[in-house]
């Protein structure tokens, strides 16, 4: 008799004891999730060099439905909002396809392409680095500068291909 009051007491601690555990890991999970979470100020802390789009680059990109999707994807994550990531998970493949196939035929150059496609990159290592679990905030604010520097310069290449385009340099006649 008293050995089965003795396991029923041993059972009931084990019990308790295995509860109260999951309990605190829970609790320094929520913990972890918080502390890597990014906010706006340490994306403004990011150092780089922004490119705005030139104003004639602008009138341009205008009709250019999947630009203007990026860049207010961009501006989303400049303010930690990274609800484009979490909305559909073909939204990243999405925006890019269309983002190559809708190119204006005076921006479309192999410059301009290749800086489509880093950003490409740059976008679904994000995307990647933001969805996992075990990332920390060091890892998520080197991806989100890296997308920035990456718009950053599709910018500049855009505005460089519209100066280009507008220097006439007269070629002595042979």
């Amino acid at each position: 008799m008293l050995l089965r009051l003795f396991k029923i007491i041993c059972f009931c601690v084990v019990i308790t004891a295995c509860n109260k555990n999951a309990q605190q890991t829970q609790a320094v999970t929520t913990k972890n999730i918080d502390s890597n979470s990014i906010t706006e100020k340490d994306i403004e802390k990011l150092k780089y060099i922004d490119f705005a789009l030139d104003p004639k680059a602008e009138v341009l990109a205008e009709p250019w439905l999947a630009y203007n999707q990026l860049k207010t994807t961009v501006e989303n994550v400049k303010k930690a909002d990274f609800s484009f990531f979490d909305d559909d998970d073909q939204a990243v493949f999405l925006l890019i396809k269309d983002l190559r196939r809708n190119i204006p035929d005076t921006l479309k150059t192999q410059s301009v392409l290749s800086r489509i496609t880093i950003v490409e990159n740059m976008l679904y290592k994000l995307e990647e680095t933001y969805q996992l679990r075990t990332t920390v905030k060091p890892e998520l604010a080197a991806s989100i500068k890296a997308l920035l520097i990456s718009y950053s310069n599709l910018n500049f290449q855009l505005n460089k291909k519209l100066e280009k385009d507008n220097q006439n340099i007269a070629r002595p006649n042979s």
